[in-house]
């Protein structure tokens, strides 16, 4: 097709999308520079480009991530040549309108798997063949309206497409703000000034104007004579544009802080203020610290995304924070809000039965009959999946699958994903790609023929000595290895690296099949196979609470590594836990040892604001570091003998592998020296001697692990 001919077809094709209001894509499949004349000729000069890529294109210049924050653009041009993560893909395309064209430029697509995984070994995959690029060559003529143009054809191929006289008699209209909007500003401000305990959650999809409704809404409590209102997200770049429309609707608002979000780069803390009221940016784990004291005041805290935030996280919101609003994307390429979905509102139900729902349904700047997010959809598998049934029937089998079998099945490829993304958070488009791509080892669990599990594990280790001595000294990083680079650098130990391991990365059970030891079997098959394999051992990281430590414990893993600080996106304290396999693991008993001496002395210092109940089985998990002196200065307590400040330092030893775990009080007095009068008032309990008759109840109950050390 000639550049002229290419020009005069898009400009035919946007006028009909652009009165129904649909957006298109269009693959150039071909050398870069045939395509760079295409664009070239086509887009006009007035036209809004984003631009994904390394390098300049077509006389435009690359866009970075942030660039697509709150914009509108007719062009998103992603150079397929070249590697970039797929969540980059989408969110470019997120800020297509009515009439946009999303142009992917590729190698001739018989030719594009290979050259994609040549693209991503310079990036630092090591990838033979891209199965998700092979599938991507399969899928894109079947999709709703894809313009497929190759290098010397003289004519589009369409697929699926609609007719260009079949018009709307209306013409589509972008409705700013959306009624699903403004009717979630008013429950948002209902919420603020209604009745409290009764959190409202806000559910929508991409490009429904989820982030913008809550600026606007704290824009109109600031001007009705709100003080303050928080809003947190993982990242300040995700609620920029909460940021951007509040300044909107209030004159004179001024941003504070070294560095603006709207610049790029924002610090913790930053704040809109307007005639002495704030709109202030909190992390989740600056909220979580923030809310624990008497003097935190807020009108309202509005939580965006908060599917990124474990479950204890939002509970003790709920019960700090009478008013409070949650957020969640159902399906994006931040992470998905399907498994927050689906436990958060059993929470609620518990917690604040009276807790309120709100959709955004309607796109803001596409129609909802929008062709390019049904193909955005089908390809990324986004689409809402039909759930494993309650009620399957048959026996559970449990097989090792590859990606080339999933590449062949989609069916079985949506099921696997979608357990993935119901179980966690952080699952995006990009998972979707590296399942596909990465080495690893895939388990399924099938009931019949529907999978109900999966458990995905990626290698680590095996590698040369003279590559990992200067990781464990803290003086390299590669990439990869997440885990055995940790461990190797914590030790200063390369055997962690040099040993072959895999780090289980997903485990995920469907909803109504869970608690039947679908899980278990998982990891067992798991486990068999590592074996085989000449695996040193398994490795895993999650989130700090007494349920998933309990289950991991249970599988033979033991503890080795406890974050010092709260992950900064989810607000919890992450865990790492190792299982040997065999004898060649010397090293781990030394690691435990050290979490001991960590706990028993920093954690004051470094962990105060860690959940009580999940620091305690902690300390119940870990090798007994009580001595006989300990123990009998522990009865002395009990006894009366002794007062409890010289006792102290018996007693934190004594919690170490005791039997039943340690009190919530008891390591709150013990590890994170709460004063008597805030314990008392958290446990309503009338003073010291109350609590210290708690404290002594329990110690004298305790099994310090006396039949472990003969």
């Amino acid at each position: 097709m000639q550049a002229d001919v290419f020009s005069q077809w898009c400009a035919s094709r946007r006028a009909s999308n652009v009165r129904r209001g649909h957006r298109q894509l269009i693959v150039l499949s071909g050398e870069q520079r045939w395509a760079e004349a295409l664009l070239s000729a086509a887009i006009n000069g007035d036209d809004s480009v984003l631009l994904v890529a390394h390098d300049a294109l077509a006389g435009f210049q690359p866009s970075g991530k942030a660039a697509s924050l709150g914009i509108e653009s007719d062009w998103v041009i992603i150079d397929g040549h070249r590697y970039s993560s797929v969540n980059h893909w989408l969110a470019a395309a997120g800020t297509l309108r009515g009439g946009g064209s999303l142009v992917l430029l590729t190698p001739p697509l018989a030719d594009w798997p290979q050259a994609y995984a040549l693209a991503m070994g310079e990036a630092g995959f090591a990838v033979e063949h891209s199965a998700f690029i092979s599938r991507l060559t399969t899928l894109l003529p079947l999709q709703p309206a894809v313009c497929l143009i190759q290098q010397g054809s003289e004519s589009a191929q369409v697929s699926h497409s609609t007719s260009l006289n079949g018009d709307k008699s209306q013409a589509w209209q972008a409705e700013v703000p959306s009624a699903d909007q403004l009717s979630t500003v008013t429950a948002i401000v209902r919420a603020a000034r209604g009745r409290s305990g009764r959190p409202l959650v806000i559910r929508a999809d991409r490009g429904r104007g989820k982030t913008s409704a809550l600026g606007m809404a704290a824009a109109e409590l600031l001007c009705s004579g709100s003080q303050k209102v928080v809003i947190s997200a993982a990242r300040a770049d995700m609620v920029e544009i909460a940021f951007r429309r509040a300044m909107e609707v209030l004159p004179g608002a001024v941003r504070e802080g070294d560095k603006l979000v709207w610049q790029g780069a924002a610090r913790e803390g930053d704040k809109l203020v307007w005639q002495g009221a704030a709109l202030e940016y909190l992390t989740p784990a600056d909220l979580l610290s923030a809310s624990a004291c008497d003097d935190f005041q807020a009108e309202l805290v509005m939580v965006d995304e908060a599917a990124h935030l474990p479950l204890p996280v939002l509970e003790t919101l709920l019960g700090r924070l009478p008013r409070l609003v949650f957020s969640t994307t159902v399906s994006g390429y931040e992470g998905t809000g399907r498994g927050f979905d689906i436990r958060f509102r059993r929470c609620l139900d518990q917690l604040r039965p009276q807790w309120r729902r709100q959709f955004l349904a309607t796109p803001l700047r596409w129609a909802d009959d929008d062709p390019l997010e049904t193909t955005l959809n089908a390809i990324f598998l986004l689409g809402t999946a039909d759930a494993a049934p309650d009620t399957v029937k048959g026996g559970l089998r449990v097989d090792s699958v590859s990606a080339a079998t999933l590449v062949n099945d989609d069916l079985a490829l949506a099921q696997v994903f979608q357990l993935l993304m119901e179980a966690h958070y952080q699952t995006t488009p990009q998972d979707l790609q590296y399942l596909l791509d990465l080495p690893s080892q895939l388990m399924i669990a099938r009931i019949g023929t529907t999978i109900v599990g999966v458990c995905q594990a990626l290698p680590e280790g095996g590698l040369a000595d003279e590559q990992c001595e200067r990781v464990s000294r803290g003086q390299r990083r590669i990439k990869g290895h997440l885990l055995a680079q940790a461990l190797a650098q914590r030790s200063g130990q390369t055997q962690w690296l040099v040993a072959p391991s895999l780090r289980i990365n997903r485990i995920a059970v469907s909803e109504g099949q869970r608690r039947r030891g679908i899980a278990s079997a998982l990891l067992r098959e798991l486990l068999h196979n590592a074996r085989g394999s000449g695996c040193a051992f398994l490795s895993s990281s999650f989130s700090c609470e007494p349920e998933l430590l309990a289950f991991w414990l249970r599988q033979g893993f033991a503890a080795v590594h406890l974050a010092s600080r709260r992950d900064i996106s989810s607000g919890s304290y992450s865990l790492m836990v190792v299982r040997p396999l065999g004898d060649n693991l010397p090293h781990l008993d030394a690691l435990r040892e050290v979490l001991c001496d960590e706990l028993l002395s920093c954690t004051e210092l470094l962990r105060r604001d860690m959940p009580a109940p999940a620091l305690a089985a902690l300390l119940a998990a870990l090798p007994v570091q009580g001595t006989e002196y300990d123990r009998q200065q522990q009865q002395r307590y009990v006894a009366g003998e002794l007062p409890f400040e010289q006792a102290a330092v018996h007693l934190k030893r004594a919690c170490i592998g005791a039997t039943p775990s340690p009190s919530a009080l008891v390591v709150e007095r013990l590890y994170q020296s709460r004063d008597w009068l805030a314990l008392a008032a958290a446990y309503r309990l009338t003073g010291r001697a109350d609590c210290e008759r708690q404290i002594k109840q329990y110690f004298a109950g305790v099994d310090t692990g006396d039949d472990q050390q003969e």
